[in-house]
């Protein structure tokens, strides 16, 4: 057997037992097939890691793995969609590094009931994974970057900062920092998601680029305004986790800034309020009439110099 393909077996296909209901034809051939439940819409998403890109080079490449579907997955979470599917393309510069990767990535396939639908690995240079993933929602029902409204309340479900912490320890040869594992290991909050979606909420994005940046993405595609408030900011549990670590200066910059968190943030108008609060939702600001995204103290905007990530900046 050709050895690409044995290791592809070995390493994949014999690992990732699970198949979805609405698969008709798995891994092993040129394409997947799948059908559609009546009812029902396909999501998909794309993203990519790469090696000292997206994870430092010293990090454990089974970690490095599960990152990168981990990340793909939360895409998903934010559409409020149910994942299904993954498709893998691999670069790696040897067998052991293949190996290595494919521990992480077959361990979260099982974590999650996610099938392995195809792939395709290639020797390269650089170790790299592009992960796409598949989801299911009801029709109709998808949360986009569009649907924030004027009045509605802006809202956060998840952490914020953590992960931004993880990593300045780990760079800073605190390999066993105490935030270190909000960096390693990603959560996908797909089921949050999915419990925003049946709830009504139309508008959500997950944070992977900064808290600010992030929402800048729904302010700009729904045409509002956000003001997010420094002091409801402050109340989150992250700021006190952070605190009793970092000044406040950096807290803040890494709250705001620091973004792989893959927290949902989202607005709602105010009448979910109660529902959102027992989903464990943070309430953060409010949008108004207006563009782009605006930090307030009260009623006084803050003047800002924080960029969440940007790969060609």
């Amino acid at each position: 057997m050709n050895q690409e393909f044995e290791a592809i077996a070995q390493l994949f296909q014999t690992r990732t037992p699970f198949r979805h209901p609405t698969t008709s034809l798995g891994n092993g051939d040129d394409a997947s097939v799948h059908h559609i439940p009546e009812g029902m819409e396909l999501v998909v998403s794309t993203d990519i890691a790469v090696e000292g890109v997206h994870w430092p080079q010293d990090m454990r490449l089974d970690i490095a793995g599960s990152r990168a579907v981990n990340a793909a997955l939360s895409d998903l979470a934010a559409m409020g969609a149910v994942p299904a599917w993954i498709w893998l393309a691999i670069s790696a510069k040897d067998k052991q590094s293949l190996a290595q990767m494919s521990d992480g990535i077959v361990q979260t396939c099982l974590t999650h009931n996610v099938e392995l639908a195809g792939g395709d690995t290639v020797s390269a240079p650089i170790n790299s994974i592009n992960v796409t993933v598949g989801g299911l929602l009801s029709k109709d029902t998808a949360m986009t970057r569009s649907a924030a409204k004027v009045n509605d309340e802006a809202w956060i479900l998840g952490d914020s900062g953590l992960s931004a912490a993880g990593l300045k320890q780990w760079l800073s040869g605190q390999q066993h920092g105490s935030f270190v594992p909000h960096f390693q290991m990603i959560t996908p909050l797909y089921k949050q998601g999915a419990a925003l979606r049946e709830l009504g909420i139309q508008s959500c994005i997950d944070i992977s680029d900064g808290l600010l940046q992030d929402l800048g993405h729904i302010s700009k595609a729904s045409q509002v305004c956000i003001q997010i408030d420094i002091n409801l900011v402050k109340q989150l549990d992250s700021y006190q986790q952070l605190q009793a670590v970092f000044n406040t200066e950096e807290t803040l910059k890494m709250m705001l800034s620091g973004g792989e968190d893959f927290a949902l943030c989202f607005t709602a108008p105010a009448t979910k309020y109660t529902s959102l609060i027992e989903l464990g939702a943070k309430h953060i600001g409010f949008c108004c009439k207006g563009n782009g995204v605006q930090l307030m103290q009260g009623e006084k905007i803050i003047d800002y110099n924080i960029k969440g990530y940007d790969h060609f900046g």
